[in-house]
């Protein structure tokens, strides 16, 4: 992930819990700020309701590498925070990406040359 940091610290994710903007659906809750800077920073926080260990990291992992191949479509400047809910445990990849898009979609986190949920080819 190029031009995105992480967010570490408790009283950064509580920033923008506070402050900032969120949007919901199914599989994911979406936590958005501007941070005045020209890099995103992330943070992903997965509930112990989810599952054991082995479950919260795999969804970790799911959402990190969605937001990783979203990352050039999105704005930069922003902190983003990706809170997973209890459905995504028994949800594919592909189910987690569209859900990620559905949300940035919603959020107007996405750049206007982002086109298509999955679709990594460039246009002619």
């Amino acid at each position: 992930m190029d031009n995105t940091i992480s967010l570490n610290e408790n009283r950064q994710f509580r920033r923008v819990y506070q402050k900032g903007k969120s949007f919901v659906n199914s599989l994911l809750v979406i936590y958005f700020l501007k941070n005045g800077s020209n890099r995103n920073r992330l943070g992903i926080a997965v509930n112990k309701k989810v599952g054991k260990a082995v479950v919260r990291n795999r969804v970790r992992r799911l959402v990190k590498e969605s937001y990783r191949l979203k990352e050039k479509e999105i704005k930069k400047g922003y902190d983003i925070v990706f809170v997973s809910r209890v459905r995504a445990r028994e949800s594919s990849y592909d189910a987690v990406h569209k859900a990620m898009h559905h949300l940035l979609k919603r959020a107007g986190l996405l750049n206007n040359s982002a086109f298509g949920v999955g679709s990594s080819e460039k246009r002619s």
